[in-house]
């Protein structure tokens, strides 16, 4: 029979235990050994009260009061709801969310500038060239005398400058060849044609291929200026060399 009792009192004791679990911390330090050492003592007079204490003092010391697993003196978030789960620190587990970074390159197209060939041009022929951008123009008129075929020795310089730069860029030319308006027509159409052919052989001799020469008479024709006066009349008996 007192076995009986005693197995009813110690379960009984065990849930009063247990229920210290959940009481507020600083009830539960004093409420569990006093529960423990009463039920120690039913069971076993004076040295179970002793034991009792002991063993309520050792159940309550670290209590559960959400019951997550992690005691009180550790758990960071007693309050968690029943059956959440929690990490080492008593709190509800956090899902962590991958962040994926997405960096977006940049592409720099390099932008090529296209190269801009120069002509060639000496220094000292440079009064006697005609230049647009990147390309040669055109070139001095080379005058002549009244009724002469041959170009005087001041012009020299101009013939020397055409071949050296016609010459150095590849250039393709021809040489036309004018008149004033004093004397026949058909006579002026043979002297420009004599003065085109003069400017051309002194082309050729400077070097300038052949085949990138060509001659050209008109006359009297397409004056620079008037005839009218003495100084128009002498800027129309000319050649000029055009780049074509």
């Amino acid at each position: 029979m007192n076995n009986k009792i005693a197995v009813v009192l110690t379960l009984l004791g065990a849930a009063s235990l247990a229920g210290c679990t959940s009481a507020p911390k600083g009830d539960a330090g004093i409420l569990c050994p006093l529960i423990g050492a009463g039920f120690g003592a039913a069971l076993g007079g004076g040295g179970g009260a002793v034991g009792g204490g002991i063993v309520g003092a050792i159940v309550c010391a670290n209590p559960d009061q959400d019951k997550d697993g992690v005691a009180n003196t550790s758990d960071m978030c007693p309050d968690t709801p029943m059956g959440t789960e929690v990490d080492a620190s008593g709190c509800p587990m956090v899902e962590e969310m991958m962040v994926e970074e997405v960096v977006e390159e940049t592409v720099v197209e390099e932008v090529v500038e296209p190269v801009v060939m120069l002509p060639i041009i000496p220094q000292e022929c440079e009064p006697y060239v005609s230049v647009d951008g990147e390309k040669v123009t055109g070139f001095a008129t080379i005058m002549f005398g009244f009724d002469k075929d041959q170009y005087g020795a001041s012009e020299q310089e101009k013939i020397d400058c055409i071949a050296d730069v016609v010459i150095a860029n590849e250039l393709n030319v021809d040489a036309v060849g004018y008149t004033d308006s004093t004397g026949p027509k058909d006579y002026n159409m043979d002297l420009s044609k004599r003065r085109a052919a003069n400017v051309v052989q002194a082309l050729l001799d400077a070097g300038v291929p052949a085949n990138d020469t060509l001659k050209e008479a008109k006359g009297e024709m397409a004056p620079a200026m008037t005839n009218e006066t003495e100084n128009g009349r002498a800027h129309n008996r000319r050649v000029e060399v055009r780049v074509y």
